[in-house]
């Protein structure tokens, strides 16, 4: 009709009757992000400090450059920043389609192009995000945060809200409005010459520019895989996001907060380009509401992460290692400062000392010349410790007891002291964009370390060749690389590296390679255990255990079984600490030691223990010496009994006491509770039973390993039978029902 006026609108809506988005009708900001069961707009800060949907970063020569959309005001001022923007609304399902063709920063265009796209499909909880970047600036494009959604809290409150995050397995933190901008809880402890700094409390960020208080972590190295997932225990609800990175190329992944005068929580994840003109294309995001807790996240990454297919039918779990309970980790034969504790002729009987225990794995760290945190990479005995027939003598001598030894090798450092591997430093180190090399310290002042890229082919095949020296010839049949997957992903720009030319963030890629060429040179009829300090997702599939380094999280709110519980067939390893005389880990650790052993033995997880002398060890402290050797024995007759089984947590308990650690694995015939409470369990475990015969119910007990029968209770409901089996009067047990 002549004369019709076009209804303004401020923003744009879309929606598939699951979940339900609005943009700003003018500049795109992100506006609502709402599940439409409850009405709940979970966007209930429109932070005015950050940049919704998307902000990155241009390194120059001169500085880095914040880039991000245009707002209302850059528009106003310059109408060639308007984007487009079109919502394709259907039925039961929409999409979002947002060009800009301009980028700003400081206020000013630049020559960045970016193209959003958000699908909503039918019934789905999930939103789907893409980017396009067309990068003509001549710069390098780093940290494109996308998707970036700011000021989020679920439900009535904030304070309620609680973030699980992948830092070294598994985080939590309470509030995190608040907790984040609250001040770091910090101590120091000195062992020897190194002092180490530990958060006793949750996790905090680190105040920036704009007021904000970000926490980073980066994929790989702190970031053991690629989500988050913020739920309201009383709202039942949570937002998850991440990101489905198939190339398993490195990520970080942010969480800020601006503190409780300005509440809510801004999560993004943090993709790495690493390139500079042209069309770059993100993987796809996902960003999506749910009902119940983290559970419901990692579920949703594990059947992602099953269509990769990367687990290897012939990886590294030796017969010997599945039915392993654990370690005992000796660092005490050349320490950083030259002491001795240890010489080649004592390992046998080491050996001996750990079988007393229940152990009958051995590692061994120091071995090589110049020792422990010094002698990098020198990977040949330690002529100081005995000569090389001396070694070979012991492992075979431990071999004849039953036992198998693992030796220690940093996968990255070489001492920037040592003349004879200057050219080695010169070639192989990583290089940051201004040609200065990165370097790192540990313990003493006088001694630094260079990084070594793992894409310089020559240290790759140094690391390969090192192995099959230690397994072939040596005699050790596992092999432990340390930092592996728990130090930083490095960016390296070395123009000698031809492997990553061009192409700086390649690191995740490397250590794939040099994973896969260690399984190439080693079959799995050698039988070699292959174990590395960190845990990640890129890598867990070529090891057979993880060291999830717990130790090292904030002591508040640490959840290794987040991981494990993602990847429930992977093998964790987790570090143990006597009670008394432990001079290696701080007072706040070893007040927690059953805690810890208890953590451990309900996940499943490999025991990593310390025999230090003087320094670190249980046979200084009789009380936990007893306790860890009678529960070593609960966990040798569950593993050569029923075997691993695959760990769900607690999903599936029905019912149990609040106050215990009680976790569920599944059986080919069944499933096995483990329980361990420190002041002794009590009371009753409620689980279903879905199969056609009523089970078997077995008991095992920290005093009385052998399985005995054990009686229970059943009522039959809807959805299956619901058995109730009273807990026994004891600090650990192991139920099993089975057909």
């Amino acid at each position: 009709m002549k004369g019709a006026i076009i209804m303004y609108q401020s923003r744009l809506h879309a929606t598939n009757g699951v979940v339900s988005i609005a943009v700003d009708a003018s500049s795109g900001e992100l506006l609502e992000f709402v599940r439409e069961n409850t009405a709940d707009n979970v966007l209930k800060n429109h932070v005015r400090h950050t940049w919704s949907l998307l902000d990155g970063l241009l390194l120059t020569e001169q500085g880095n450059i914040c880039f991000h959309p245009p707002r209302y005001t850059d528009i106003l001022s310059d109408p060639s920043l308007t984007p487009e923007i079109l919502v394709n609304q259907r039925e039961q399902e929409a999409s979002i389609q947002m060009h800009f063709p301009f980028l700003v920063a400081d206020g000013a265009r630049i020559d960045l192009s970016a193209h959003m796209t958000v699908r909503l499909l039918p019934e789905d909880c999930r939103t789907y995000w893409t980017l396009t970047l067309n990068n003509q600036t001549g710069f390098e494009l780093d940290d494109v945060a996308f998707p970036s959604v700011d000021g989020i809290w679920l439900g009535e409150t904030w304070q309620d809200d609680v973030l699980v995050y992948p830092h070294f397995a598994g985080c939590r933190i309470d509030n995190p409005t608040e907790q984040l901008a609250s001040e770091p809880q910090l101590i120091h402890w000195k062992w020897q010459e190194y002092v180490y700094k530990y958060n006793i409390g949750q996790a905090t960020g680190k105040r920036d520019e704009r007021g904000a208080y970000v926490h980073r972590i980066n994929y790989s190295g702190q970031a053991s895989m690629v989500w988050m997932d913020l739920y309201d225990p009383i709202e039942g609800t949570g937002v998850y996001l991440t990101c489905r990175n198939n190339s398993l190329t490195m990520k970080s992944l942010r969480m800020e907060s601006f503190g409780k005068s300005y509440p809510g929580v801004g999560l993004a994840i943090l993709h790495r380009p690493g390139q500079k003109n042209g069309i770059w294309n993100s993987e796809e995001c996902v960003l999506a509401f749910h009902e119940g807790d983290w559970h419901w996240a990692a579920d949703d990454y594990r059947d992602w992460f099953d269509t990769l297919q990367l687990q290897d039918p012939d990886h590294h779990y030796p017969v010997w290692f599945e039915k392993s309970l654990g370690l005992i980790a000796h660092y005490d034969f050349q320490y950083q400062g030259g002491g001795i504790v240890h010489t080649f002729r004592d390992i046998p009987e080491l050996l001996k000392e750990a079988q007393k225990l229940g152990f009958n794995h051995l590692l061994l760290s120091g071995w090589n010349e110049g020792g422990f945190d010094y002698g990098f990479p020198q990977y040949t005995p330690n002529h100081r410790l005995g000569t090389e027939q001396e070694l070979k003598d012991a492992l075979a001598e431990c071999r004849k007891m039953g036992g198998h030894v693992c030796f220690y090798i940093n996968s990255r450092l070489c001492n920037t002291g040592f003349a004879n591997q200057q050219e080695r430093i010169h070639h192989s180190a990583v290089m940051n964009r201004d040609g200065s090399l990165v370097i790192e310290k540990y313990g003493a002042d006088e001694i630094s370390f260079a990084t070594l890229c793992i894409n310089d082919t020559a240290w790759r095949q140094y690391l390969v060749q090192t192995i099959q020296y230690l397994t072939h010839e040596i005699g050790a049949d596992g092999i432990y690389l340390d930092q592996l997957a728990m130090a930083t992903s490095c960016k390296c720009y070395h123009p000698e590296h031809t492997e990553h030319a061009g192409q700086p963030c390649a690191w995740n890629q490397g250590y794939v390679k040099l994973l896969t060429e260690i399984h190439q040179s080693h079959t799995p009829k050698d039988s070699m255990a292959l174990i590395f300090e960190g845990c990640n997702d890129a890598f867990g599939p070529y090891a057979s255990g993880q060291l999830v380094s717990e130790l090292h999280c904030p002591f508040q709110g640490r959840m290794p079984q987040v991981y494990k519980y993602t990847f429930p067939n992977q093998i964790l390893i987790d570090m143990m600490n006597p009670r008394r005389n432990s001079a290696m880990r701080p007072e706040h650790i070893a007040r927690h030691s059953t805690e810890l052993l208890h953590n451990a033995f309900t996940m499943g997880a490999y025991l990593w223990c310390y025999d230090l002398e003087w320094d670190n060890t249980w046979r200084r402290d009789p009380e936990q010496y007893e306790r860890l050797k009678q529960l070593v024995a609960l966990r040798v007759a569950w593993l050569e009994n029923y075997g691993q089984g695959r760990f769900t947590d607690t999903v599936g308990l029905l019912s149990a006491p609040q106050d215990q650690q009680i976790r569920r694995f599944t059986l080919d015939n069944g499933m096995l509770l483990a329980c361990a409470a420190e002041k002794g369990l009590y009371g009753t475990v409620t689980v279903i039973w879905k199969h056609d015969k009523p089970p078997v119910c077995r008991l095992m007990t920290m005093r009385h390993p052998e399985p005995v029968d054990a009686a229970y209770t059943a009522t039959t409901t809807e959805v299956g039978t619901e058995v109730t089996i009273e807990l026994p009067k004891e600090e650990a047990a192991v139920i099993i029902l089975t057909v």
